[in-house]
């Protein structure tokens, strides 16, 4: 079953980055750097940028009072998306361009090398480092971590969800397209010193998590046939699991709140197969440090019960965090 799944995501991957040139090829006239620039009215230093007269394709921009980022593929005449990915930054303050270029970007997943080049479909500014966020099919990506002589930091596989103004970065693993389950799974990544690790979902696991595992353990006790039928692993800790609506982010005690449902999503599941609550909220501080991290997991009556009646954009205000943890430990 795992390998499985496996083989087919790869598969995935490759149709991924076609479908991505082909899609890029369909979205308009191709240009050449050299239009693209002239267009936003910045200067050309041929020194520097080598590819001004190359025609581009699947690339992304970032435009600020700073800086002007801009990051793409050369035209291959196949529709093909080739590395490298090319990087040109044109400082404003310093008045100068530098380049770079991403020959190799792969993240690991499950014991796999991934393949991260896809078309490019934004750039973000951090203070010491600029994230590329790829595309690689509609449940998968990668956010390219690179520092700011344009080298790759790191690749993460997934998608940004939010950030810190540390430049911390949280985001959303990357899913396996066509499975039977989707358990989501949230990151903190942290560029300054390249840690990384799971907020969610995160041990030691609490009410509303122990309860679904528990009723799926007695389920696959008595549906033994199930699993195979359904291509379902059967783990009674592997279950869907969804983000429901957005991140929020504070600074202040780097924390964060969300909010994930765990009803069934389908794709052959039977319908007996026991399902979670649809809006269930975790809320987490201190996540720049795993040792100190900690969270909590609510229905919004436990909401209600510890914070009063808020909404989800403030449960990372320190005052509420206080009354949510209650300075009790994790």
């Amino acid at each position: 079953m795992r390998l499985f799944c496996k083989w087919k995501v790869l598969a995935l991957f490759a149709a991924g980055l076609v479908l991505a040139a082909l899609l890029s090829r369909a979205q308009g006239e191709e240009k050449t750097l050299r239009e693209v620039l002239a267009a936003e009215k910045l200067p050309l230093d041929a020194n520097t940028l080598h590819n001004l007269d190359k025609t581009i394709t699947s690339g992304a921009e970032l435009n600020d009072s700073e800086q002007f980022v801009i990051a793409y593929y050369l035209n291959d005449a196949r529709g093909l998306l080739n590395p490298p990915i090319f990087v040109d930054v044109y400082d404003r303050n310093a008045g100068r361009w530098k380049s770079g270029a991403i020959g190799t970007a792969v993240a690991k997943w499950e014991g796999m090398d991934v393949d991260c080049f896809g078309s490019v479909l934004a750039v973000v500014a951090f203070p010491d480092s600029l994230v590329l966020e790829t595309h690689i099919n509609p449940s998968a990506g990668c956010e390219l971590v690179l520092s700011r002589d344009l080298k790759l930091k790191a690749s993460l596989y997934g998608w940004m969800v939010g950030h810190f103004g540390d430049g911390g970065i949280v985001y959303h693993r990357s899913l396996v397209h066509f499975a039977t389950v989707h358990p989501a799974e949230i990151a903190i990544h942290d560029p300054s010193t390249g840690k990384d690790f799971t907020i969610f979902p995160h041990k030691p696991f609490q009410e509303v998590r122990l309860q679904l595992t528990e009723e799926l353990r007695d389920f696959f006790k008595t549906h033994q046939d199930y699993c195979q039928k359904a291509n379902d692993p059967c783990d009674p800790e592997l279950f869907d699991s969804s983000l429901n609506g957005k991140v929020i982010i504070d600074d202040r005690e780097h924390a964060v709140a969300f909010i994930i449902s765990y009803e069934l999503q389908g794709y052959g599941q039977s319908d007996d197969k026991p399902g979670g609550p649809s809006e269930v909220v975790y809320v987490y501080r201190h996540v720049n440090n795993e040792a100190r991290m900690e969270y909590r997991e609510m229905l919004w009556s436990d909401v209600r019960e510890r914070a009063g009646n808020v909404p989800l954009t403030r449960l990372v205000e320190p005052s509420i965090l206080e009354k949510i943890f209650g300075g009790e430990a994790k």
